[in-house]
């Protein structure tokens, strides 16, 4: 069951509301000192009252609901009029108007400690508390979504970097020849210390034929024909 009222000349209830035992004020309508008072330092959880209007401002209600130590007071019409709180000086607990119809059926729920009154934010507090939330969590996700692109951009970055750095091999170049000493094919020494044969063409060599030199360790001296 869901009770509408409007708060008066109170604190706003926030976050996510409060809860607590509804009783019964008497005198119900409040204009004198209230008889039924809590005892400070009871067992009683959050205890509201119920009050109904006429026969004193509605400021004054709430002030003597405070004074008798109630924490909430819920006070219904009389005549499904319009109030107005004038003076909210000194009023430091909740304090709601309803009407006249949602007071009836409120009575019947009085004193009745396995049953608890929530009092749930105003629908403006509400509001403003879901749009903050969304705007909030738009932000995280575009600072996500941002975060991943941003470093997906770096790593295709750096791959391109890193293969532009690697050159494919042509072989080597005409200076790099140029540089390999160089001789003139006579003869097979008898040392060994020569080749009759290319070690890479696999050709043998011809009397009077310029060979470079490979600048490699094996244990015979390998030679190729000048290109």
């Amino acid at each position: 069951m869901f009770v509408v009222g409007w708060y008066f000349s109170a604190p706003a209830i926030e976050g996510t509301g409060k809860c607590g035992i509804l009783y019964l004020a008497n005198p119900l309508d409040a204009c004198s000192d209230l008889s039924n008072k809590v005892e400070k330092g009871s067992n009683i959880t959050s205890p509201f009252a119920l009050v109904i209007r006429g026969g004193c401002s509605f400021d004054d209600k709430v002030r003597r609901v405070q004074k008798a130590g109630f924490e909430a007071a819920i006070v219904y019409d009389n005549d499904d009029g319009f109030l107005v709180a004038r003076n909210a000086a000194g009023i430091k607990i909740h304090a709601v108007f309803v009407s006249k119809a949602s007071g009836e059926i409120l009575k019947k729920y009085t004193g009745s400690p396995d049953i608890e009154l929530w009092l749930s934010p105003t629908f403006e507090n509400s509001a403003w508390s879901i749009m903050a939330i969304s705007f909030i969590s738009l932000l995280a996700m575009s600072a996500v979504l941002a975060t991943c692109f941003f470093v997906r951009r770096y790593h295709v970055r750096r791959e391109r970097s890193r293969s532009s750095r690697v050159r494919e091999f042509h072989g080597m170049s005409r200076r790099l020849v140029k540089a390999m000493p160089s001789l003139i094919f006579t003869a097979v020494l008898d040392d060994n210390s020569t080749s009759r044969t290319c070690a890479v063409c696999l050709e043998d060599y011809t009397i009077g034929e310029k060979l470079r030199i490979l600048p490699c360790h094996h244990s015979k001296l390998l030679t190729i024909p000048r290109m």
